[in-house]
């Protein structure tokens, strides 16, 4: 999926150049509104009610969003600040070459690094304007979750050793480059948090109860989904069935079907269906709840994003 993230920032305008270069002329637009700076000229509007509302919505990346179970991957050039944020997932940020910066407290300084790991539920501004970089949010209850807050120093933004970094990133580099589909990018940035963790991809030879309750969950995920029920049909004990879930896939199973819905959600939302529709298609109560759930494991707002088709035009 190709997208534009614009996220609170100041920021010049994107050369040509740089769209051409990502082959954004039939992409996707994710525009990400801050509230309440509203500029008179600005060039992109929300209407609401008898009165155009303009938002400042300069643009903070461009390029793509790959989502997994347990894990997303935004990949693109980055060309303003991310304002202060947090999330719930673990995050790996691989600068495809050059530095990143990350502030951790609000007027605090700017702390320069090649590379970061982020743990769960730090705040942290961002910025790497002009650099390409690869950001990975993944679960931190997944054997690679754990494996990695391990390793970790410290809570908040631990800096990654340059060659360290490299190793990560240049595999996602190369096939973003040679415009990989979103089946390759999925199955390298996996491999990269497993790598980064120091241990193994669950077998591509799951267990077939496992896979039978995959596609259950699947096929219902706008209903509840029972512990109990799905081990019955595998012909297991709820423990033995949680046990078994956790070593074929990596993650555990409430974790699984919340990634589940809010890829659903956000595969919707930014397909251009509404954020109700998106949220009430992923068994979220309401659109509110999917934004609180989706602000919490991604540090981003999903009701305040809309699509729009990206023409030659634009991008000149």
């Amino acid at each position: 999926m190709n997208v534009f993230l614009a996220v609170a920032v100041s920021s010049p305008p994107l050369p040509r150049s740089s769209c051409q270069h990502l082959g954004l002329e039939t992409g996707d637009l994710v525009r990400l509104r801050k509230r309440p700076l509203s500029i008179r000229n600005s060039r992109l509007h929300s209407r609401r009610g008898r009165n155009d509302v303009s938002y400042n919505m300069d643009i903070a990346g461009i390029g793509r969003v790959v989502f997994w179970e347990g894990g997303s991957l935004w990949l693109g050039l980055t060309t303003g600040t991310i304002q202060r944020h947090s999330h719930h997932a673990l995050q790996l940020c691989l600068p495809f070459e050059g530095m990143a910066q990350f502030q951790t407290e609000p007027e605090g300084d700017w702390i320069t690094c090649v590379g970061a790991l982020i743990t769960p539920d730090a705040p942290h501004a961002f910025r790497a304007p002009g650099k390409i970089v690869a950001t990975i949010l993944f679960e931190p209850e997944s054997a690679a979750g754990r494996a990695l807050l391990a390793k970790c120093a410290k809570s908040g933004v631990n800096h990654l050793d340059a060659d360290f970094v490299e190793t990560l990133a240049a595999p996602i580099a190369a096939a973003f480059f040679d415009e990989a589909d979103d089946d390759e990018l999925r199955e390298l940035a996996r491999r990269t948090v497993a790598s980064a963790a120091g241990i193994s991809l669950p077998s591509a030879e799951i267990d077939t109860r496992i896979i039978a309750a995959i596609a259950e969950i699947r096929e219902r995920i706008d209903e509840p989904v029972e512990l109990g029920a799905l081990a019955r049909r595998a012909g297991l004990s709820p423990g033995r069935f949680r046990h078994l879930f956790v070593a074929e896939t990596g993650v555990p199973l409430r974790a699984f079907v919340l990634w589940e819905r809010l890829n659903r959600a956000l595969s919707i939302g930014f397909s251009g269906g509404s954020w109700t529709e998106a949220a009430y298609a992923a068994n979220f109560a309401d659109s509110a709840h999917l934004t609180r759930t989706c602000r919490r494991m991604f540090g981003l707002v999903p009701t305040s994003a809309r699509i729009e088709k990206l023409g030659r035009r634009q991008t000149a």
